[in-house]
């Protein structure tokens, strides 16, 4: 027997065999088990995410012989034939290959025709933005009404190109690109079914490359077992298939860039120009890992892999300034976007790479980014309470404007970011959290939802709170609610007491009855949903937190003190001066 391909092999046959899209799954187990079946339903998303997988699952629920079940029994002769494609109740139709008026009009003519065997004819229509405009208003009327005995199903990775009226007469269901966890989980099942053995690096850079398909991760996995021929599938075996870079290799360029060598630089590049690696994929690689610096700084870590674990590149995100991060992502876009007409496609590397190596610019990156945390602690001082100053304010030590000067003059090494502290008492603490999620009610969440969408449009124009609408709310008390952000400094910025006032302000408005809330950065609001979980029962309604340090500053109500403010004003003006120098310079 001919050798099926793993992605082929493993494909699921049932609902619960599915990897994620929990949220499209149980909407047409539910439609099937309330005999709401629609009559035609439109499938979008990135590729290898289980458009078409769904699809014949749901063909074989609505015409498996013990159903219309919520799951097919996958042995009858009738699932089986659907698996296998002779079957002729269910039609799969490649719109890319028969996308002409003329081939639509032929399977208009085949729907009045009542199914074989089963009890509904389905037709699933793959990569459907394909058809011509004359097969779409070939489509139409009978999408619109077609016969009780048949079901569409179009599947589409670009809805955008379909037009209003077809989407317009179909249920739509939005696939998401897989989790690395999910892909992980799959992967682990298929190698033990497969007896292969491979490192937990080379796995994880399979499903880092897939980039959320499943298909693609199973596809690479196949190309990788036909590739090594090694007991054990390591993490070079699959940069070598796969064509990626290693983040080893991309954090010793980088580290090179830093300490502005750049004649090292060049050479480790040249290394793995030698390994065969394309110029556009060292440069895609090496954006997404300062990507992966930039999560891990600002702790808003999205999935949990391998390298933010390894010592090298916890060392080099606490070297490495924002700043100079943001300084080399233009570099590296403007060489993406100039190299694609030209064919010395080496050459604007390496000249990328030199300008990333260049010292003064990280220098100046570094200042630039002292100067906008000596600002944020000048605003951390006006939001703190303090006692009132009776000295005069002119005994506090202001810097010069000569010393302030000499920052600029004196070589500027990117400072270690510190450690993470403990706990502190200025920080939001677990058991305000708790508070609101042992008394969370989901009416309450469900009107303030509501409200939400209302501010989403009325107050567009209103930065802090188009933030505030950007998070996900997850609890709501009486009072009170939990807003969750992907970064930790909006977080911060939103629990100020000016902006506080603000939108507590814009909820009167609406009579929410709100009076406070908390902002968790996503990655921390991850783990506490862990944890609660773990913990809830009908016997345990109210939940102990571990405690964590959550990182978001508590809210301070400022004191107006003259001294201070005074104080503040002067230390403005000289940042101001040293800004203007510094452009002019």
């Amino acid at each position: 027997m001919a050798y099926v391909a793993l992605y082929r092999a493993y494909r699921p046959q049932k609902f619960c065999d599915v990897v994620g899209q929990q949220h499209i799954i149980k909407t047409l187990q539910n439609a099937i088990k309330l005999n709401k079946v629609a009559h035609a339903y439109l499938f979008c998303g990135p590729r290898g995410t289980g458009k078409t997988t769904l699809a014949k699952i749901m063909a074989k629920a609505l015409n498996c012989e013990h159903g219309p079940a919520i799951e097919p029994c996958d042995t009858c002769s009738i699932c089986q034939g659907i698996q296998k494609g002779t079957v002729a109740d269910v039609v799969e139709i490649d719109a890319a290959s028969n996308n002409g008026a003329d081939d639509i009009r032929a399977l208009r003519d085949s729907v009045k025709y009542m199914p074989s065997i089963g009890k509904y004819k389905v037709y699933i229509i793959d990569e459907v933005h394909m058809l011509s405009n004359a097969a779409f208003n070939a489509l139409l009327k009978t999408l619109e009404e077609p016969p009780k005995h048949v079901i569409f199903i179009l599947a589409t990775t670009e809805p955008y190109k379909l037009p209003s009226t077809i989407l317009s007469r179909c249920q739509r269901f939005d696939f998401e690109s897989l989790s690395i966890e999910n892909i992980l989980k799959r992967l682990k099942i298929v190698a033990a079914e497969e007896g292969i053995r491979l490192t937990d690096e080379a796995l994880n850079q399979i499903a880092s490359s897939a980039e959320g398909g499943m298909r693609d991760a199973l596809s690479l996995f196949d190309q990788t077992i036909s590739f090594s021929i090694h007991d054990e599938i390591t993490l070079e075996d699959v940069l070598a298939v796969s064509g990626n870079v290693s983040y080893k290799e991309l954090l010793q360029v980088a580290s090179a860039c830093l300490d502005g060598d750049g004649t090292k630089a060049l050479k480790l590049t040249d290394q793995i120009l030698k390994q065969g690696k394309e110029v556009p994929r060292i440069i895609n690689d090496t954006i997404l890992f300062l990507r992966d610096i930039l999560l891990f700084k600002n702790n808003a870590i999205l999935d949990d892999r391998l390298e933010f674990h390894n010592q090298d590149f916890i060392d080099f995100s606490k070297r490495i300034a924002t700043t100079i991060i943001y300084e080399w992502l233009n570099h590296l876009n403007e060489t993406n976007n100039t190299m694609r007409f030209s064919n010395q496609k080496r050459a604007y590397l390496e000249l990328a790479i030199l300008k990333m190596s260049d010292s003064k610019m990280n220098e100046e990156a570094n200042l630039l980014e002292r100067i906008e945390q000596l600002e944020h602690t000048i605003h951390m001082l006006s939001m703190t309470k303090a006692n009132p100053v009776k000295s005069n304010p002119m005994d506090i030590a202001l810097p010069s404007k000569e010393e302030l000067l000499q920052i600029q003059k004196e070589p500027v090494m990117a400072e270690p970011i510190p450690e993470p502290a403990k706990i502190t008492d200025n920080e939001v603490q677990i058991e305000e959290i708790e508070e609101i999620l042992n008394s969370a009610s989901k009416s309450r969440k469900a009107r303030l939802q509501a409200i939400w969408n209302q501010i989403a449009s009325e107050y567009s124009g209103v930065f802090i709170a188009q933030i505030l609408v950007a998070g996900e709310i997850v609890a709501v008390n009486e009072n009170k609610f939990i807003v969750v952000l992907n970064d930790l400094g909006f977080c911060n910025r939103l629990m100020r007491y000016e902006n506080y006032q603000k939108i507590i302000e814009i909820f009167d408005n609406f009579n929410a009855n709100i009076t406070d809330y908390i902002c968790l950065p996503k990655a921390i609001w991850n783990k506490i949903r862990t944890d609660y979980r773990a913990k809830y029962s009908q016997e345990n309604p109210k939940v102990k937190l571990e405690k964590i340090k959550i990182g978001v500053l508590k809210r301070k109500e400022p004191e107006h003190i003259e001294a201070v403010d005074e104080t503040l004003e002067k230390l403005k003006e000289l940042i101001d001066n040293e800004k203007i120098e510094i452009m002019e310079d």
